[in-house]
Order: C-alpha cells, then structure tokens, then sequence
C-alpha cells in the first residue's frame, strides 16, 4: 500500500564537537528500528556536533570529523530501504552551512540547506531549497530552519505540491518555546493541508550559555500523530502517514515534478611564507610602537568611557608590581588624565601575602608613587589564616586552597574598597590568562571592568615596553624595567630563602609566547590543530624541540577548553583587538568535549608534513 508511509522522527544524544559519540548514538537508534523498519528516518539538524561548537565550527578538524562519520553512516546503512536524513556542519563556498544529508541505501543524494544560508547554489552536492523527495505516494520537501519560522517559508514548498514538509531543526529553548513551536505546526498542517514533522535537537549538549531539549511532533492536516520532548537520553518515535488522507485536504494541487578534489603536496614542499613567533605586531619596530600606542589608547578610551557612562570617578586597581597589574594602573592613570580627574583619584591596593617578595612590593609602591595614585597597603596574611582556620585548612599545606583563598581574598577586598570609595574595581587578567584559565574563579578572574582581557602577555609585555621608552605618563620608566625584568609569576607560594620568587608560571605553563601563538592563529584564522602544530614548529625552529611544542600544543587546548566557564562570566571589557575571547567574537561552550581536535594533532613533525 502505496499511500502509507511510516516517518520516523529521532533525536540522537550529542557531546557538543564529538561526531564520533554522535554518529555512535545515531547508530544506535538506526539499530532500534530493525525491527520496525521506517520509510523515512529524520533526525536533527548538527546531529553531528550540536550546534554548541562556537568557533571551531570553521575548523577544519572537526568538519572534516563531521564527514568520517558521515560516510561511516553512509556504509552502515547500505541496507537501509529508507530516506535517512541527518544533520552537520558542511564546509561550502567560503562558508559553514548547517546541512542536512540525504541518504537512501547507502549512497548519498546530496544536501539540504535553508535558502538563507546558502551563497549559491554553484554546489553539486546542495539540492535546491525547494527539492521535491517521493516514497511511495507522498512527496515530501526537508525545510531546515527554526520551527517558530516554519509558517513564513513553508507555502512556498506546498505550493509546488509538497505533502509533507519535514523540518529539522537545532535551536535553544525558553520556557513556553516548544508549545509555541508545536501550535505553530499544528496550525501550520491544518492551513495547508499537508503534514509537517519537526525534529530539533539538544539531548546531552551544553548547558551555557543556551539550554536545549530534543523535542519531535508531527501533525497531519491538523492532527497530532506522534512526538515527544527528552532533555536526557536519545528519544525516537514513528507515525505512519496517508497521503491519501493528505490529498484529500491539500490547499494546493501537484505543480511541481520530484526530481561530485585534489589534494596538495602539503609540508613536503616547505613552507616559503613566513611565520613568525610574534605574530600581533607588525615586524618593522616604528609600525610597532604606533600600533602599541593606538592600543594603549583604546585601552584608556574605553575604561574613560565607562566611568562616564556610569557617573563614577574613581578608580581601585590592584596592583602585585607584575606586569598585568602594572599596565592596569597605566591605563587608570591614563583614563584619570583624559577626563581630567585627579591622579589621586585612583586608588592603587597592594595586598601582600605569603609569596609576596620584596621586589615586586617595593616594585607596586614605587609606581604608585610615580604616577600620583592614592596608595592603600593592605596585608591579606592575617584575614587569609583566619579563614583558613574557619574552613579547617592547614596552612602548611600549599595546594590550591592555600592559593585561591589569597586570590579571593584580594578580590573582597578590592570589590569592598570599590563600594565604600564609590569607584569600580579594574581588572588585571590578560588574554592569555584567559585562554588557559589562569585566573582564580571569584578571584582575580572578577572586577567591575577589564581592560587588559584582548591582551595577551607577550603583548602587554611589549606595551610596558614601550611605554617606558616612550615616557608616557612620566619618568617611571626605572622601575618599569625592573618590573619588566621580574619572573611572572601569582606569588600565591612563599619564596625562596634568598626571598626570590620560586612559583614561576612559565615553568608550570609553558612559554606564553608558544600559547599566544597557538591562540592567534586558532582565533584569527581557525587553523586545525595539525596546522597549529606545523607552523609553531616552523615559526619556533631552533628554539623549542617539536616533540614539546606538540606536548604544549595539547595542553593548551584542553586548557582553553577547561577554561570555558571562567569565560562565560568574565568582567565586561571592550573588543580592542582581532584576536579576542570575548563571548560576542569567539564562543566556545563550556561543556566542550576536543577529542576530535585532539585527534588531528599528529604524533611527529614527520607526519604533520606528510
């Protein structure tokens, strides 16, 4: 019987960039319906890496990840007398598309897109928006889109004599957000006369900063014939359709008929291009320092523009006598000067505590008594034992309780002094501190407003730099090279019993240098690790073996994407740069799982070449 079709409408769980764990549960419910075998099997859109991926959809490591799983799919369904629809990331023309495969018996007819997101339709793989599909005696069209914009694009497909119009979909929800959506279809069936299928995704994807639900329904000419909501585990339903019945109710008649790359030589050849380890700064030192002092600008612009935006004219700036804090209280002083508020006006807290060394103190009220701030010494030692003794902490052991509870200690003292001062606390950490998530959670990850968070530490190193050369805001520039010269280190453990400081960030992370590099080109361009890897190599020959670069290489993406979370509340800050982790520019979810990325990075130079 012709006129009976059975739909089968799945929501496969996902882990937001894994399409290894993603086609594996796909698979799994493909493997539920052997024994009720389906005409046409529809998932989500992205079944194959959640939509959550932020950037990296533009990596090639995981699109190219997306397609192995894809063509895994393709093989195992060789069987399969159905249509099999399924979602994912499909580079095209310059452009990410959210597309969906059509699959039957093993081979792969081509892919559906939204008529919006498709710049030409020059592809061979992109079927037109409005492609007819027959099983049987339905007809049917794929509408990829979300479900609320269902009744502004579906006409069109009935109108050319669709019975069906299937619309896979991966979009978040809020409250009331489904039943909108499921009376959107319902009305949508019964005005048109056809069947409508919705299937949208979000079982196992990330909790920040958007929540998703997979949900499915279909309704025919108005009636509810099956569906579900599942926030947990992988849900499938199916429902059989008569096309008879559709035809009977359709608003409009039949109109419409229903209806393949090289590679290259790669790292063999050389590279003739050249990379360097600095890449933020032009090379030629004059086009440097302009670019730097722009840059110190936008810094102050910004920061000046917040206090008058918010009425506040004074400043609480924290300051270690490293050199995050150090350009901080650069820029307040500057922004104090531009809005000709007195210097004074900037208070400048240092809070010494159990790894704090006489150099970089005597460092922090030195400069403070250069540029004329407000200094406030304020010892965290004792306010730090105490709590230690109310949460039942030994001091004597330096783990990172030890550590944090001084971190967060300064911040309360900062945020308090910025209520009773009637100012607003600015921000230290810098950009690569906050790819690697090297900030205390409610620690030094938190102020009112960041001004150094689009800089990274090779770059603010060079801004001190220059700022000393250029005597921007009078002569500090002793001790600015001084503090230029000093270990980065939080200072969060005693030092040394020559009083020098031993916790040394580079020795625990790595040369910031190697991580801002990976960061530039990730964020700048989206390189996939592979490619990262390469140029590190090339860019830092003779320096650093390839064998650690690789180590560190690793270390850094697991730690960008641990770090997610402190991102998602970071301090409000301004865009001053185009390499930025700012959640408006590069979004990354915090519940990111980077094995597929992982994956690329090859196990040698050798092989990074091949």
């Amino acid at each position: 019987m012709n006129s009976i079709l059975r739909l089968a409408l799945a929501v496969n769980r996902v882990l937001p960039a894994n399409p290894q764990l993603c086609y594996e549960s796909i698979a799994t419910t493909l493997d539920s319906l052997v024994d009720s075998p389906a005409d046409i099997i529809l998932f989500p859109q992205l079944a194959f890496s959640s939509p959550s991926c932020g950037n990296l959809f533009s990596n090639q490591a995981l699109l190219e990840s997306c397609m192995e799983q894809l063509d895994h799919l393709r093989i195992a369904s060789r069987d399969l007398a159905a249509y099999l629809i399924v979602g994912l990331p499909v580079w095209d023309n310059g452009q990410v598309v959210a597309a969906c495969a059509v699959l039957y018996q093993g081979k792969l007819l081509g892919y559906v897109a939204d008529s919006a997101h498709l710049s030409t339709a020059e592809s061979e793989l992109f079927l037109p928006p409005d492609t007819l599909f027959q099983c049987g005696d339905l007809r049917f069209s794929i509408l990829p889109c979300n479900p609320l914009e269902l009744p502004l694009k579906a006409v069109p497909l009935a109108q050319n004599g669709c019975d069906l119009i299937l619309c896979p979909s991966y979009e978040p929800v809020t409250a009331g957000s489904i039943a909108r959506a499921e009376e959107g279809v319902r009305v949508l069936s019964r005005t048109l006369g056809c069947a409508v299928a919705v299937c949208n995704g979000g079982v196992g994807d990330t909790s920040s900063p958007w929540l998703y639900r997979g949900y499915a329904f279909a309704y025919e000419c108005g009636e509810k014939l099956g569906g579900f909501v599942s926030q947990y585990e992988s849900e499938l339903c199916q429902c059989d359709l008569d096309a008879d019945v559709i035809r009977t109710q359709k608003a409009y008649a039949r109109s419409k008929k229903p209806a393949f790359t090289v590679g290259a030589q790669g790292g063999k050849r050389g590279l003739l291009r050249p990379v360097r380890p600095d890449p933020y700064l032009p090379e030629d030192p004059a086009a440097a320092d302009a670019y730097l002092d722009e840059l110190f600008s936008m810094q102050t612009a910004s920061l000046a523009a917040r206090l008058q935006n918010t009425g506040l004219s004074r400043m609480v700036v924290g300051v270690s006598g490293g050199l995050d804090s150090t350009l901080a209280l650069l820029v307040s002083a500057a922004a104090a000067d531009a809005l000709d508020l007195p210097r004074e006006n900037v208070v400048a807290v240092t809070m010494p505590g159990f790894g704090t060394s006489d150099r970089t103190y005597f460092n922090a009220l030195s400069l403070i008594e250069h540029l004329g701030a407000t200094g406030r010494d304020i010892s965290i030692k004792a306010a730090v034992l105490q709590h230690f003794e109310d949460i039942g902490h030994d001091p004597a052991k330096k783990n990172t309780t030890y550590e944090n509870a001084q971190a967060r200690e300064r911040a309360q003292i900062l945020l308090d002094l910025a209520n009773a001062v009637g100012g607003l606390v600015v921000g230290t950490g810098d950009l690569s501190e906050e790819a690697l998530g090297w900030s205390t959670f409610a620690g030094d990850h938190i102020s009112n407003y960041n001004v150094n968070v689009c800089i990274t530490k090779t770059m603010i190193r060079r801004m001190v730099d220059y700022i000393a050369r250029a005597e921007l805001l009078g002569d500090a520039a002793e001790v600015l090279r001084d503090i230029l010269d000093t270990p980065v280190s939080p200072e969060l453990l005693p030092p040394d019993a020559a009083g020098n400081i031993q916790q040394k960030t580079e020795d625990i992370l790595g040369p910031y240098a190697l991580h801002d590099f990976f960061l530039y080109y990730l964020v700048k361009y989206g390189f996939r690790p592979s490619k990262l890897y390469y140029y590190a190599c090339v860019a830092f020959s003779g320096r650093l073996d390839p064998a650690y670069i690789r180590e560190k290489l690793i270390f850094f993406l697991r730690r960008l994407a641990l770090g997610q979370f402190k991102r998602s509340c970071a301090p409000d800050s301004a865009v001053l740069t185009d390499v930025s982790l700012n959640n408006a520019v590069f979004y990354l979810p915090s519940d990111l799982n980077i094995s597929a990325l992982l994956e690329d990075i090859p196990a040698s130079l050798d092989a990074a070449q091949s």
